[in-house]
């Protein structure tokens, strides 16, 4: 019996662990080929790199504290308000160990932050948005977390992404 509940726990276990973020979670419950999602991952050897090629030392600091960042977005507004329905239904039903920190809740804009502290080290953050054009973003940071520094990491992470878009 030992065995058998030993190898069901082995067979479930990287199931587990691949759908552990919100990001890919949300990916594999609600993505749909006919609604288009955009997808950037950060790993930790991304960010070190990105800590090298800065001169900015908050940013550098910022960078080498984290452990991933991961995003999805829709440019669609039909597409983008359906995806952050879902997204709310994940967080609610999936998170609710997680703490809200920040919301936002205006006519044209919606803003909501999600914390878990791990340990003082590590913590883990969800950031969902949908903002004035109807674009959903839905942000997941691991690592330690700097607060003053994201907000400034989120201009430089956005700045990125969109000259990596118009590359394509």
């Amino acid at each position: 019996m030992k065995k058998t509940v030993l190898i069901a726990w082995l067979i479930a276990l990287p199931a587990l662990l691949s759908a552990s973020d919100v990001v890919t979670l949300f990916m594999e419950r609600y993505a749909e080929d006919n609604r288009p999602l955009n997808n950037v991952n950060i790993g930790k050897a991304m960010l070190e790199r990105m800590a090298e090629n800065t001169t900015d030392e908050e940013l550098k600091k910022t960078f080498g504290m984290l452990n991933s960042i991961r995003m999805i977005s829709s440019d669609s507004k039909r597409d983008s308000r359906h995806y952050f329905r879902k997204a709310e239904e994940l967080i609610s039903e999936s998170y609710s160990d997680y703490q809200e920190v920040v919301s936002v809740n205006e006519e044209n804009r919606r803003i909501s932050v999600w914390l878990k502290e791990m340990s003082e080290l590590e913590q883990d953050l969800i950031l969902l948005s949908l903002d004035e054009e109807g674009k959903f973003t839905l942000i997941n940071v691991t690592g330690q977390i700097d607060f003053d520094a994201i907000s400034r990491l989120s201009g430089s992470l956005k700045n990125r992404t969109e000259l990596m878009q118009q590359t394509k």
